[in-house]
């Protein structure tokens, strides 16, 4: 089994911008990010890369699309306990820009804060493992 830098799964899983591409490589445990950033010719090396050099290894990572993203901010809202906070954030998800506004009132909050990055990283965690036992890494 390779050996799994879980934090960067999860960061990869959690990434529902779309401008980035995420391969994982499955006997190393490396992973190989794609940006549409990138040269064209870096990109092509790195896809050159994977096709070549490691056939087979490489697997894309699924990332959540921005509704599931948003569905957490949902789940997470039903767990605050300030009933004004809560009712801020749910304003927030509602408007406009809602995963930067979600941000913007969270991060105002240091407990609750803490409470949704460790929410998020623990629901993101439980989709990396679902999906590294079903590729037969776990």
């Amino acid at each position: 089994m390779p050996e799994i830098d879980w934090e960067a799964i999860c960061e990869a899983i959690g990434d529902y911008t779309k401008t980035r591409y995420y391969f994982f490589n499955k006997v190393s445990g490396k992973i190989l990010i794609l940006s549409e950033y990138m040269s064209e010719s870096r990109k092509l090396e790195l896809r050159e890369k994977v096709k070549t050099e490691h056939p087979g290894e490489y697997v894309p990572i699924p990332t959540i699309t921005s509704r599931d993203s948003y569905k957490l901010m949902e789940e997470f809202i039903s767990v605050v306990h300030d009933d004004k906070l809560k009712s801020q954030l749910r304003d927030a998800i509602n408007k406009d820009a809602p995963f930067k506004r979600f941000k913007e009132i969270v991060f105002k909050h240091p407990e609750e804060r803490k409470r949704w990055l460790d929410y998020r990283k623990q629901k993101l965690t439980q989709k990396a493992t679902e999906w590294l036992k079903k590729i037969s890494v776990i």
